[in-house]
């Protein structure tokens, strides 16, 4: 009987240990806050083609920057469990996984990063590294994350994770368009000790008016609590063309008129960002209408 009572107490320490957590499913559940990324990220966009793979309304949406090496940072609230299991290249291992529909080809290369976020340098901030590659093009798939490597010149130890990177197409220059939802790995240390719900962003971005723009449009967005709020503006290759505001602002309804006129014309983003969230809005920059 001991025996058996001691069986059933390893089985539940090890499903416990290998337990995935996702992080962020982009309908309010998240344990993590999006960090600085190279190219132009939405978290609250609305999924591009639901289907019986992702039928998610919300989902991330990220245009690729120009860059070879073109991240997103992901900080989790907490630390990871100890990654040992996953730093491992046997079938057995846990697997990191997460949705993704792109414009890229099939055969594009997904790279993830485990790391620490106090070490923002690569190799000493990354932990190990994992790969993944697409399948399909213009459709959602779930991609696995495979080991591949420990990082030579790591200063981080398997139990110090608090940052997820991702990489998109690394060592290209394509600007492809990326949807992704459910990333999913290591549970964090004290899942218990964390709130699971997140409530949807605490504001909404409107379409800008007049758009096209030719002398000057107007940026409208809705505030729902109090807080640092920035509002940037990015051309077609991901460069920032103005950043209009960062500062603290109150609820409620904000107007923000834009001088368009030295603008020259083309394509732009605007991304507002509060509380860990993004969402982005096209703008179109004409003189000649």
């Amino acid at each position: 009987m001991k025996k058996l009572y001691f069986f059933i107490l390893v089985f539940i320490i090890t499903q416990k240990v290998i337990g995935q957590q996702n992080y962020c499913d982009f309908e309010g559940n998240k344990v993590l806050s999006f960090g600085l990324s190279s190219g132009i990220l939405d978290s609250f966009a609305l999924n591009v083609n639901p289907n019986g793979v992702n039928a998610s309304s919300r989902c991330a949406k990220y245009i690729r920057d120009t860059t070879a090496y073109d991240i997103i940072r992901l900080y989790p609230n907490m630390k990871l469990v100890d990654v040992t299991a996953y730093a491992d290249s046997s079938a057995q291992a846990p697997k990191i996984k997460m949705k993704l529909f792109s414009t890229a080809p099939v055969g594009t290369e997904i790279q993830l990063q485990l790391g620490m976020k106090s070490i923002d340098t690569y190799p000493a901030g990354s932990h190990s590294s994992y790969a993944g590659i697409t399948t399909v093009q213009n459709a959602w798939e779930v991609i696995t994350f495979y080991y591949y490597e420990s990082v030579v010149g790591s200063a981080v130890l398997p139990t110090n994770i608090d940052k997820i990177i991702l990489l998109f197409n690394p060592l290209s220059s394509n600007r492809d368009t990326i949807y992704f939802d459910d990333l999913t790995g290591p549970p964090l240390i004290n899942p218990a000790g964390i709130s699971m719900i997140d409530a949807s962003p605490s504001f909404k971005l409107f379409q800008n008016s007049p758009n096209p723009a030719k002398q000057n449009t107007v940026i409208t967005f809705q505030l729902n609590s109090s807080g640092l709020v920035s509002l940037e503006l990015f051309d077609m290759l991901g460069n920032l063309v103005s950043s209009v505001i960062n500062e603290e602002m109150k609820a409620g309804t904000h107007a923000i008129p834009i001088e368009t006129a030295t603008i020259p014309n083309g394509i732009y983003f605007y991304v507002l960002k509060k509380d860990g969230f993004s969402q982005t809005k096209r703008m179109v920059v004409s003189k000649n209408y």
